[in-house]
């Protein structure tokens, strides 16, 4: 069955607010445009959260995990409290500190369990606010390089745009990490335009705000905006202004590292083995190509069919927009800006050995911003082309505006991931809501007795669920019998998930309750 969007209250009102959005714009009531595209994107950010009502595989439930954990104490990012067998080798799925993610996003998630409950929706509220502000930061950037009509058009199709969308599902592997990167890291260089056109110096405060947040969400990454900041400097600024503008770039970073410094220095002494394991970790992700997440030299411009479409010319297309815009822009320092910030993580994420989809998540934006440079030119012959009287002009762009923003929107690939169909996912999404109700059964039956999961292999990582919706210990495989022996003595009630393959020892014995999938 294919998604209906129209019987869904979230997907109407956003569509109206878009509609009436485009509407607004296109007769000049840009405030109010603006106003009604941000509540847009906020519904239809709600809208496609809840597409899902479980959990998905994989991050998402180690995610929402280490989250609902920090609500007991926001400086122990806990995976599994005091694992019952050990954990060798801190391994990062199945440990108790777990510092496998910088902690931003995991807070913000946690604020979010702790105003609206334990549920999906409350894991995917901070990407959707995250989603919908961004809509504004694009806008604005669209207009400082160029004007209103491009900021516009671009954080119109950024609103509706699938691959964007997506990520609020936790369909995609990193989901709510990624989100929360692209999020501070695309703000911290809005801001450096901000600083560059008024030369306030309150934004030098929020460029290392915003980018010590980046930082807090994927490491040393988040410092790209301080590469691009120095080397506009280098290669623009004015010898009478060299010197003032590097001591303002230094005073920024030097904020910024007193902004996530500190949790590092914290993680190396509280939890120094924990910290050790987790940075040899991540300095594989650039030698090796961990868990299958490898792929060749043009990975990124492959992964360009998943951003934006499967047309063959789309790849070639977004970039030749992208240099279009580059050739567009005036100021030389905003071509840096744009410049840098794709060729830097295009090479690096490039050379590193593990790829995945949102490592270059962060110019999907100014891809956009690049498309809605080309749309403005056509736009405005088309309007030159036809009669102002009347304003019939109007009644041509607006159709293909909407037509436009629909093709971002791609509703086949959202049908095809989040329908009950059996394509788009391993199986049907009807087999996850049935895991998911297995667990919320067996606590709503065995309530706050001790108890302890085993044989949770339904899916990947399903003993992470487990232990989320339950609160028991909960293990991916079949117990030994050392292992039972251990856990009774220890006055654990025993659940095996039966998938009908348990073995003699565990059918044997009556102690152990077997629950059915």
């Amino acid at each position: 069955m294919n998604i209906n969007f129209f019987s869904n209250g979230l997907f109407i009102i956003a569509f109206f607010l878009l509609a009436i959005s485009i509407l607004s714009f296109c007769f000049k009531r840009i405030n109010l445009s603006l106003v009604l595209l941000f509540l847009g994107s906020l519904f239809l950010g709600l809208f496609v959260a809840q597409l899902d009502p479980f959990i998905n595989i994989w991050d998402e439930r180690f995610h929402a995990l280490v989250a609902k954990n920090l609500l007991v104490d926001p400086l122990r990012p806990v995976l599994i409290p005091s694992p019952l067998f050990g954990v060798p080798n801190y391994a990062w799925n199945y440990c108790e500190i777990w510092l496998h993610k910088q902690p931003l996003f995991l807070w913000q998630i946690a604020l979010s369990i702790k105003l609206f409950g334990l549920n999906e929706m409350a894991i995917r509220i901070p990407s959707v606010l995250m989603h919908a502000i961004l809509v504004i930061c694009i806008y604005r950037v669209g207009r400082l390089i160029s004007n209103y009509r491009v900021g516009y058009y671009a954080a119109l199709f950024f609103t509706c745009a699938y691959f964007p969308l997506e990520f609020l599902t936790g369909f995609y592997a990193t989901d709510h990490n990624d989100n929360a990167f692209l999020f501070y890291s695309f703000v911290s260089l809005w801001l450096l335009f901000e600083y560059y056109h008024t030369k306030k110096s309150y934004f030098i405060f929020l460029i290392a705000l915003t980018a010590g947040g980046a930082v807090l969400c994927k490491w040393l990454t988040g410092l790209l905006v301080y590469g691009v900041w120095l080397l506009t400097i280098l290669l623009s600024e004015k010898k009478t202004d060299y010197k003032n503008e590097l001591q303002k770039f230094l005073s920024s970073l030097v904020l910024c590292l007193l902004i996530f410094l500190p949790w590092q220095f914290f993680t190396l002494i509280n939890f120094p083995k924990e910290f050790q394991y987790t940075m040899s970790f991540n300095e594989k992700h650039i030698f090796e190509a961990l868990e299958g997440h490898g792929g060749n030299s043009f990975f990124y411009y492959e992964a360009l069919y998943e951003q934006f479409g499967e047309g063959l010319l789309i790849p070639p297309f977004i970039l030749l927009c992208f240099v279009f815009m580059l050739t567009r822009v005036k100021n030389i320092k905003h071509k840096y800006i744009l410049l840098v910030p794709v060729v830097a993580t295009s090479i690096f994420f490039t050379i590193v050995k593990t790829k995945m989809l949102g490592y270059t998540f962060l110019y999907l934006p100014i891809f956009i911003l690049g498309f809605a440079f080309l749309f403005d030119l056509i736009v405005e012959k088309i309007a030159k082309s036809i009669p102002s009287k009347f304003q019939i002009n109007k009644l041509v762009i607006i159709p293909l505006l909407i037509s436009v923003t629909m093709l971002f929107f791609n509703s086949d690939k959202l049908n095809k991931h989040h329908s009950n169909r059996e394509y788009g996912r391993f199986v049907s999404r009807f087999y996850y809501i049935k895991e998911k109700q297995l667990y919320l059964n067996i606590k709503n039956s065995f309530g706050s007795k001790k108890c302890l999961l085993f044989n949770c292999s339904i899916f990947p990582a399903s003993e992470i669920l487990a232990t989320f919706y339950t609160d028991y210990p909960s293990f991916s495989y079949i117990l030994s019998k050392e292992q039972i022996k251990l856990a009774k003595d220890l006055e654990y009630n025993l659940i095996a998930i039966d998938n009908g393959k348990l073995p003699k020892h565990i059918i044997d014995d009556l102690k152990i309750v077997k629950v059915r999938l």
